[in-house]
């Protein structure tokens, strides 16, 4: 005898409609849920590019560059505005990043973090007296010219476009176009621009040499030639070319 209890529907449980609709919330909440974690993530990744390029903009401004710190205001950021980079006849001004800081925020956030070791020389240190930047100018200058060689003077072609220059000298116009063929970079004849010459290091000039023979090689001249590109390292040169 068949159990009549068993065709009630508490015993056949729910229909096709109800496990639709069961399932059709399960998705739901799982679509929605899914979404809320999507915009939650690119409000904080906005956030967070936000911050990082305000970040960016502040510590490559000028104002922080040259005014935060007062041996900096007395010294590089002064031989800036009395240089030919400040005072131009087009009007272009370059700014302290443009030379020292990446164009590419990821690169720029880089450099600022790197430039923070400043901050221990500048509390190790006391440069209240005059003069006192003096004795860790070489080594800057050194470690930036460097890394003009690593980028390729970067920060000279954010502004200056090598093919557009054009010398009025005889002879500077010749050193570019030599530049241009063997591909030296900027800052092998240009080391001592804006602010105030230093004496080169023996690093550097070995390393400068090293760049000029080579390009000699991939000419096909001898090296050790007449080379227009070999900088005058003397005093009376100022350690740039003649242009």
């Amino acid at each position: 005898m068949v159990d009549q209890d068993n065709d009630s529907p508490e015993m056949r449980g729910p229909g096709r409609f109800t496990r639709l609709q069961e399932w059709w919330y399960s998705e739901f909440r799982r679509i929605v849920g899914a979404w809320v974690f999507v915009v939650v993530l690119l409000v904080m990744g906005a956030f967070f590019v936000a911050v990082v390029d305000f970040t960016d903009y502040v510590f490559s401004h000028n104002t922080f560059c040259g005014n935060v710190c007062h041996v900096m205001e007395s010294t590089v950021y002064e031989e800036l505005q009395e240089s030919s980079h400040w005072q131009t006849e087009t009007g272009v001004r370059p700014t302290c990043a443009d030379c020292h800081v990446d164009g590419r925020l990821t690169y720029a956030m880089m450099d600022h973090f790197v430039g923070t070791g400043e901050l221990f020389t500048w509390l190790t240190n006391d440069f209240s007296k005059p003069g006192s930047f003096e004795k860790f100018r070489p080594e800057s200058a050194n470690r930036e010219r460097f890394k003009f060689i690593d980028n390729d003077s970067k920060g000279c072609r954010s502004c200056h476009v090598m093919e557009a220059i054009k010398p009025s000298g005889v002879r500077g116009q010749r050193e570019h176009e030599e530049a241009r063929e063997k591909g030296v970079t900027c800052i092998v004849c240009h080391y001592n621009l804006v602010h105030k010459e230093v004496e080169p290091s023996e690093e550097f000039r070995n390393t400068i040499d090293a760049i000029l023979a080579a390009g000699e090689e991939e000419e096909g001249a001898p090296a050790g030639g007449d080379d227009l590109l070999a900088p005058d390292f003397s005093e009376e040169s100022g350690g740039d070319s003649v242009l």
